[in-house]
Order: C-alpha cells, then sequence, then structure tokens
C-alpha cells in the first residue's frame, strides 16, 4: 500500500491541508496511493487555521469510520489516517494530525536557547543571528515572520519520536509532499528544514530506512504572497516585507532546496484583501482562499506524476521540475469556467456533484427522507438515521464546506463557482443552468424543477441495488447520482 506523507507547516499549511480534505471529500482522486498521512508542525496550537483542520479531519475520519464498506472512489473514497494509525497504534506518538513542538509553549525564544546560560564568546554570537526583539519573542504564537528563529525550533523534528515512527513506516514506494508559505516565519523555516533532514536520513544514525527517504519522491509547493494586513504601527509582522522576504527565499532556495525537489510548485496573487492584523494573540483565524485551494491541486498533480518522472540517484532527483499555476480566464472573480482545461478535468464534476448535495441536504432531505422512493427500502433513511452521530459528522463536515465556499467567496480574488442557498437548486452550480428536454428532443425554455429530477436520479441510481448500512446507502448513492445527474442535466460541466 503505497502512501502520501503531507507536511504542512505553519497556518498556510493548515488551510491548504483543509483545502485538500475538501477536495478529496468530493471525490477529487489522488493515484498512486492508498492513504494520505498529514503531519502539520505549527507551533502556535491554539492558531483557529489550525483547530479549524484538525476538527475538519476528524470528521472525514468519523465518517469513513462509520461507513461498512470503505469507498475507493467518489464521496469519502480516500483514506485520511494520523501516523499513529497508519502503524497500528504506538504507544510513543499521540494519536494526532499534530507534530508538538517541545518547549514553545509560554516560552520566549532566549530561554529555548538558554541564552543566559551561554558563555561569552557563544552569547555574542547569538546576539549578532538574533535581535533583542527576536530573543524576546514568545514561540506559542508562531515565529511571527521570524524564519530564523523557526529554523532553529523546527530542526527538534530530526530527533523526534515522530520522525522516528514516519522513517520507520517510510516504503519505497511511498512519496512525501510538503505545504508552506515562503513570506512568513514558520513555513519559510521549515520547508528547508523537513527537506534537509529528510534528504540527510542516512547522516543523522539510528533513522529506520535511511535510505528510502534520501532517495524519496518529493513534491512541495511553496506558496508566495497572496494576502496583506491591516497596518499597526507596533507590529511584529510587517506586510511591507513579504516581498523582500519572498526575493531573499527564493534566491536561497534556488540554490539549497530547488534542486533536491522532485516537483515545485509555485503560487502567490497579486489580487489581495488585507486581513485584520493578528500576530496570533487573537487566534489568526484567516479566511479561505482560492490560492489554498490550487495549492492543495498540486498536490493532485504531483501523486498523479508517473514513478519514472521521479526517479532519484543519491539524493538528487534525475530530472527535477518547476510549476506555476494560472487561470483561463483573468478576473477578480472566478467560477469553474474560468479555470485552465487541467483544473477543470480534476475539480468541477467531483465539486459540483458536491454542491449538489451540499443543497439537497439543506433543502430537501428530511421532507424526503422516508417518502421519497430512493429513501424507502434497501435499507430505508429512517428519521432515527438524520439523528445519528453518523449524520451529525455528515452535517458538521457540510456546514465546514459551506464556510469554506463562502470565505473564498468573500476573499480577493474571489472564487464563487456555486450558489448553494438558490431557491431553485437547478441554480447551484453558476454558469451551467440545466433545462429540461423538450417532446421532440430539444432543450425547453422551461427550467427544470431540478428538485423533482434530482429525486427522480436518486431513484433510478438506487433501483435494483442493496446496501450493507443506511450510512453506506446515503454516501454512495448520493454520491453516484449526483455524479449522474450532472452528465445527463449539465454535461456542459464535463467541457474540459
Amino acid at each position: 500500500m503505497a502512501k502520501l506523507f503531507v507536511f504542512a507547516i505553519g497556518g498556510t499549511g493548515s488551510r491548504v491541508l483543509k483545502a485538500l480534505t475538501f477536495l478529496l471529500a468530493s471525490g477529487v482522486k489522488l493515484n498512486n496511493t492508498d492513504e494520505v498521512i498529514p503531519i502539520v508542525l505549527d507551533p502556535h496550537a491554539t492558531n483557529d487555521d489550525l483547530l479549524r483542520t484538525k476538527d475538519l479531519l476528524r470528521e472525514y475520519g468519523n465518517i469513513r469510520a462509520g461507513l461498512q464498506t470503505k469507498p475507493t472512489s467518489g464521496f469519502f473514497g480516500t483514506e485520511i489516517k494520523t501516523l499513529n494509525r497508519s502503524i497500528g497504534g504506538n504507544a510513543t506518538i499521540a494519536d494526532t494530525y499534530v507534530f508538538e513542538l517541545q518547549g514553545v509553549q509560554q516560552e520566549k525564544f532566549r530561554d529555548y536557547i538558554n541564552y543566559e546560560g551561554l558563555d561569552g564568546p557563544s552569547k555574542a554570537f547569538a546576539s549578532l543571528l538574533f535581535s533583542e526583539e527576536n530573543l524576546e519573542t514568545k514561540m506559542d504564537i508562531g515565529f511571527v515572520g521570524n524564519p530564523n528563529i523557526g529554523s532553529t525550533v523546527l530542526n527538534q523534528f530530526r530527533y523526534s519520536d515522530v520522525f522516528q515512527a514516519f522513517a520507520e513506516n517510510f516504503g519505497a514506494n511511498d512519496r512525501i509532499f510538503i505545504v508552506s508559505s515562503i513570506f512568513g516565519g514558520t513555513g519559510a523555516a521549515g520547508f528547508p528544514i523537513i527537506l534537509k533532514n529528510i534528504r540527510g536520513a542516512q547522516a543523522i544514525g539510528q533513522i529506520p530506512n535511511p535510505a528510502f527517504l534520501t532517495n524519496a519522491k518529493i513534491g512541495a509547493v511553496t506558496v508566495m504572497p497572496y494576502f496583506s494586513l491591516t497596518t499597526n504601527e507596533n507590529k511584529l509582522i510587517d506586510p511591507a516585507s513579504f516581498i523582500a522576504k519572498t526575493k531573499a527565499a527564493l534566491n536561497y532556495y534556488q540554490k539549497g532546496v530547488n534542486p533536491s525537489v522532485n516537483a515545485l510548485y509555485y503560487i502567490g496573487d497579486d489580487q489581495t484583501k488585507a486581513y485584520t492584523y493578528d500576530p496570533g494573540a487573537g487566534g489568526q483565524k484567516n479566511e479561505a482562499h482560492f490560492v489554498e485551494m490550487a495549492s492543495a491541486l498540486a498536490i493532485v498533480d504531483f501523486m498523479n506524476t508517473d514513478d519514472s518522472s521521479l526517479a532519484v540517484a543519491n539524493g538528487r532527483p534525475t530530472n527535477p521540475v518547476y510549476k506555476e499555476f494560472g487561470i483561463e480566464q483573468d478576473g477578480i472573480s472566478i467560477q469553474l469556467g474560468n479555470l485552465a482545461g487541467a483544473t477543470k478535468e480534476v475539480i468541477n464534476l467531483p465539486l459540483s456533484k458536491m454542491a449538489l448535495f451540499s443543497t439537497y441536504l439543506s433543502q430537501r432531505l428530511r421532507q424526503a427522507a422516508g417518502t421519497v422512493q430512493w429513501s424507502k427500502a434497501n435499507p430505508q433513511i429512517s428519521t432515527s438515521f438524520l439523528n445519528s452521530g453518523f449524520f451529525n459528522s455528515v452535517k458538521n463536515f457540510d456546514s465546514a464546506f459551506r464556510q469554506w465556499l463562502a470565505e473564498m467567496r468573500q476573499n480577493k480574488r474571489s472564487f464563487e463557482p456555486f450558489l448553494l442557498d438558490a431557491a431553485n437548486l437547478g441554480h447551484t452550480v453558476r454558469g451551467f443552468e440545466p433545462k429540461k428536454k423538450g417532446i421532440f428532443g430539444g432543450e425547453s425554455d422551461v427550467k427544470l424543477d431540478i428538485v423533482d429530477d434530482l429525486d427522480q436520479t436518486l431513484n433510478k441510481t438506487a433501483e435494483g441495488k442493496a446496501y450493507g448500512t443506511e450510512a453506506d446507502k446515503f454516501i454512495q448513492l448520493f454520491s453516484e447520482g449526483t455524479e449522474r445527474f450532472v452528465r445527463e442535466r449539465l454535461p456542459k460541466v464535463m467541457d474540459y
């Protein structure tokens, strides 16, 4: 079983991981893997972006756990596990997606490096490397735009039980993907450190399977500035420095990072919105952004790459590639029709299915359960099912999906492909409104009664089938039924 390990570093890493989770839930397929294992590295344990991603992953896991037959395609068709569960349980590491950094909670950086305990020459050298402001930084809110601090603290990962468990669980056919931003502190520091420790595993000593890590197939997305911050006179993070930091990091990456990555993806945006200034103490809850979803698509692209194109010899990829993301039609508001053909092919059908599913959940399901033909037998979708813990996880996941889309719609640049609260469900997929067929086979000008038509599609899809449990029926039927509906009634969604 080939595995994909996703290292999500800092706030941007968590938000990209969240986008990836929604894509996988909708049925976006990752080739060359059977299992995704996220490992989140963020010193800011109370970061709202991190907490929302943890909650989402928990609900995703609850939904998969509630299915008797685990799907391998369609809705929730990809296994996402903690490292602990992937190795069958291990008392040495916690059952969590988040690597818990030691020595950062309520601790200043000067205390972390024992600055006061250094001898004279060492203290003088440390003062050259770190300003007084650096030394006074409390690290429980992250590294506040200081990669020099981050690189020092994150290097502890190589000595951790989590790194040992990761190395022990890593196979010759497995892959690694690293997600980070380049203009902050945690991501800019974490990417080179994690990459160096993986490629240099043989030199660390007492690392299981070091050759597998040294020659691993590694992809990464480095996210350049795509938002700004409101001004603040005493700010720890200066948005005016984002571009300068990016240029400096890119120059370093060109020599020390790029040659070690099989596929490196660059993304950013000059259409930026100023987020409320918050270095971390306020929770750091940023709105979802299209750039984060596009960054998640880099992971999909990497996993769709054949093994033959990802050869590595002695820790060096033989054919490294560098890619950027683009859209077909520029604009400050993006719909599915604005995307490039390759992107449409990946997300148009799955996300449209999930949007229809979400709309049906909010506008139709409770009325239909137990009354419409598809819900009556094999087994029945009952009222008790709609009050179950499983369905509560589905509702929570759907609520997060709706919030994710709403935040991307309100951001700049905006991504607004769906109208989930449209009075007529036929308006759900923007730009692709279905029509009824006329009596002679042509399209009628009468708009489709999509509620009735989607119910009929579900009836046809369920006909003659029996499912193991109500939960299995619910997920499988809606995955197959919404796909059938899109292909029959919204065929232009499939025009790539």
